[in-house]
């Protein structure tokens, strides 16, 4: 298992990771660290087994070393501050680590706090999001704060200690939009390390558009996506967060209203929400309306990519960057997104037509019936959606600044 050392041995640190698991983050950390094993540097993976998933406790994917826990250590924070110690304390002795890459605030903040071993590696934090709004998210819905003193205001007390300890440990934090930068200004009031903006990137080889009408024509045939049907996709975990559940109101203020252009909304992603969701559909009677594909293979998210006509990214909150919005740009696909965190970067510099006027049921649905009454305006962007993308995202550009972090820190 041992890898050329002609470069310090650099730790990668997630809760899960792609393609043991399917979530942008998880797929951020693997497109990053397989390039950087590409270019010669020694990249080791500490990540968590899935429940239910057989796989390796270690193994090479994509030139990475992937170091896996068990589902079982995942669920109780001892154990796993003790299993993340042996992984590390053992990767060290072989390969001698230079620097520590973390991608999930919890075992950061156990990796940095607790394992000596790391004390002279180089320290980068990189903040797909604030886990302290995540987890309030998750517990109790967007845009809700917790009663003070309950269980729930002690749980995120406790995650923002982990996440402050982390961050104070922290040579340089690097943020995939400047909405998360702002977002972690205002969150953490100590001294700053070594702040940089990083987007997050596209494989924009292998998401393309078709290559010709008639493939995309025969795409969405394989795909069983009917003819003359305008087909709006969205790509996502199905999450509180997500927005899922205001995109499925705003088709039913659409049907409310008589709307002309007959259309289909694909959703690709599955998640705790999925029945949930799934019964709130059926109780607006939009079963004809959604198709719940859950997840797809690579090269099938490609062709829905496609073969759709529109992406549309609902999220409600805390949206960092978006790698589904870059995936369907770098296709020709042009993209409606919520005025959100990073997607309000990404998408200002096509249209504004290209923003929701808010997060709103109502104001996503004034926007798609906009669309669907006239949708050549949306289509004439497509080319400049693909452009923008390689422009900007492909992985080859943000790797290059990551390495470029990289090497400064370990220099000093």
């Amino acid at each position: 298992m041992t890898l050329p050392a002609s470069r310090p041995a650099l730790l990668s640190l997630q809760f899960f990771s792609y393609p043991d698991a399917i979530g942008g983050a998880w797929k951020y950390t693997h497109e990053v660290n397989r390039r950087l094993a590409e270019r010669g540097w020694p990249v080791h993976l500490i990540t968590c087994k899935p429940e239910g998933a057989r796989l390796a406790d270690e193994e090479v994917v994509d030139g990475v070393v992937f170091h896996r826990l068990g589902a079982a250590d995942s669920k109780q924070f001892f154990r796993l501050g003790r299993r993340l110690k042996s992984a590390i304390e053992r990767i060290d002795l072989e390969h001698r680590i230079g620097l520590v890459h973390v991608h999930n605030p919890l075992t950061g903040y156990l990796a940095m706090k607790k394992v000596p071993a790391l004390a002279d590696a180089a320290r980068v934090v990189h903040v797909h999001s604030l886990w302290r709004d995540e987890e309030r998210i998750n517990r109790l819905g967007p845009e809700t704060a917790p009663m003070l003193f309950s269980p729930t205001w002690w749980r995120l007390l406790a995650i923002r200690y982990m996440e402050w300890s982390l961050f104070r440990r922290a040579d340089s934090c690097l943020f995939l939009s400047r909405y998360m930068q702002n977002s972690f200004l205002d969150y953490f009031p100590f001294k700053k390390p070594r702040l940089r903006i990083i987007s997050g990137g596209v494989d924009t080889a292998h998401f393309r558009p078709a290559s010709s009408d008639a493939e995309r024509a025969r795409t969405r045939n394989s795909l069983g996506l009917p003819e003359g049907t305008c087909v709006l996709l969205t790509v996502r975990r199905l999450e509180a967060r997500m927005g899922i559940d205001r995109l499925l109101d705003a088709l039913r203020h659409i049907e409310g209203r008589g709307g002309e252009r007959d259309y289909l909304l694909v959703i690709v992603g599955k998640g705790s929400l999925e029945s949930e969701l799934k019964h709130r559909a059926e109780a607006m009677n939009l079963g004809t309306k959604v198709r719940w594909v859950g997840e797809v293979r690579p090269e099938e998210l490609v062709a829905y990519y496609q073969a759709a006509d529109l992406f549309v990214l609902p999220t409600v909150e805390l949206e960092g960057f978006g790698l589904a919005t870059v995936e369907a740009m770098a296709c020709g696909l042009p993209v409606i997104g919520t005025p959100v965190g990073g997607t309000v970067e990404i998408l200002q510099a096509l249209d504004a037509n290209c923003l929701f006027p808010n997060a709103t049921a109502e104001g996503m649905a004034r926007r798609l019936e906009t669309y669907l009454n006239d949708p050549e305006p949306f289509h004439a962007l497509g080319l400049r959606c693909r452009e923008q993308a390689v422009a900007e995202y492909d992985w080859g550009h943000v790797t290059d600044r990551i390495e470029e972090e990289f090497s400064l820190l370990l220099s000093r």
